[in-house]
C-alpha cells in the first residue's frame, strides 16, 4: 500500500469537499484504496487528505495528469497541491481502561 499526503488551499472547504466526494469513483478507478480528510484548525480553507493507494498505481502521476488538474480547479483548489509520498512504519491507538 502506498500512502500519499495531499495538502491544498481551497476557495471554500464545503464546496471543495462536495466536489471531492463526487470524484471518489474517478480516484478509485485509478488506484485509490481509501482516504482520511482533515481540515486545518488555523485555516478552515486548508484541506489535508491522507490517501491510501494501490501499490501497482502511481498516485503522483495520477494527480499530475491533465484530467486531474482540471478536476482540482473545478473543485476550487487554488494552487497545485503539496503532495508527499509516505511509507507506513507504525501505529498505536490510545487504550482506555475497562469501566
Amino acid at each position: 500500500m502506498t500512502y500519499l499526503l495531499g495538502k491544498a488551499s481551497v476557495e471554500d472547504f464545503e464546496a471543495w469537499k462536495s466536489a471531492f466526494d463526487r470524484f471518489d469513483s474517478f480516484r478509485t478507478d485509478h488506484g485509490q484504496q481509501g482516504y482520511q480528510v482533515f481540515q486545518s484548525v488555523d485555516d478552515p480553507n486548508e484541506a489535508v487528505v491522507l490517501f491510501e493507494w494501490a501499490d501497482d498505481e502511481d498516485p503522483r502521476a495520477f494527480f499530475a495528469s491533465e484530467e486531474m488538474r482540471e478536476r482540482l480547479a473545478e473543485a476550487g483548489v487554488k494552487e497545485r497541491p503539496e503532495m508527499t509520498e509516505l511509507e507506513f512504519i507504525d501505529q498505536k491507538s490510545a487504550q482506555h481502561p475497562s469501566a
